[in-house]
């Protein structure tokens, strides 16, 4: 079975304000990965909580804290809360362009990213759909992007997980991903915001974490080394130091 991403058109510009921010993801001497997580991290507001909040019937909350106190991995907690909506993907995905706040910097540090060289990839637990709608109202469809697939039916949202090699998996996605993408032995950068990035976080060379979010506290109790950020301007420098990029 094929990896699943929102786009595999790596070469394509990213289109923002009528302007084309041009370059490949690989260039000869790139030698670095990144790793980035999508809800709550490319965008300062999680799409996935709101989605639920919004339109899921009850039910959900209970679930998510569930999830959280450690009684379901966030593959299975959203495989369940999700067969609880039942709109359509056309108004859940306007709904997901109209609320979506993205991250400031986000576009301009992916642009110095694929300039410089640098391997970026979107590894989330959300879900397709709105990914892909929210990355397409900001001009940046052709992202490297793997996240969970949808169905939609008439009982709901089913949500499948792939690793690497398209076999279904109940935990560890993003870990899967950050192994499969070590594989090349090139530095690879992590960069998120909550409890779902934890693991795949503490197996990366460099972590990047949302200044004051649940991934932050939890690197912080257990003494983790890790930069914090507020917006993608603030990871750039550290960047181009960890790659000794002009």
């Amino acid at each position: 079975m094929a990896l699943h991403r929102v786009c595999i058109d790596r070469f394509s510009p990213l289109k923002y304000a009528g302007r084309e921010l041009y370059a490949p993801h690989f260039l000869p001497g790139s030698n670095m990965i990144i790793q980035c997580d999508f809800d709550g991290t490319v965008t300062l507001n999680n799409m996935s909580v709101e989605l639920r909040d919004r339109f899921a019937s009850r039910g959900w909350q209970e679930v998510e804290a569930e999830y959280l106190q450690g009684g379901l991995t966030v593959e299975q907690s959203n495989r369940q809360q999700y067969v609880l909506l039942r709109e359509s993907r056309e108004v859940l995905q306007r709904f997901a362009r109209q609320k979506a706040i993205v991250r400031p910097g986000f576009l301009s540090f992916v642009n110095r990213c694929l300039t410089a060289g640098i391997r970026f990839v979107i590894v989330s637990s959300g879900l397709d759909f709105y990914i892909k709608a929210v990355l397409g109202n900001i001009g940046a469809p052709e992202l490297e992007v793997y996240c969970a697939q949808t169905s939609f039916t008439g009982d709901g949202i089913v949500v499948t997980y792939l690793d690497p090699e398209g076999k279904t998996v109940e935990r560890g996605f993003k870990e899967g991903y950050l192994a499969w993408l070590r594989k090349q032995d090139n530095p690879l950068i992590y960069i998120g915001d909550s409890l779902s990035d934890f693991d795949a976080a503490l197996a990366a060379d460099y972590v990047f974490a949302v200044n004051c979010g649940r991934l932050h506290r939890l690197l912080s109790v257990n003494s983790v080394s890790h930069y914090t950020f507020t917006d993608f301007n603030d990871i750039w420098p550290q960047v181009r130091q960890i790659g000794e990029l002009p």
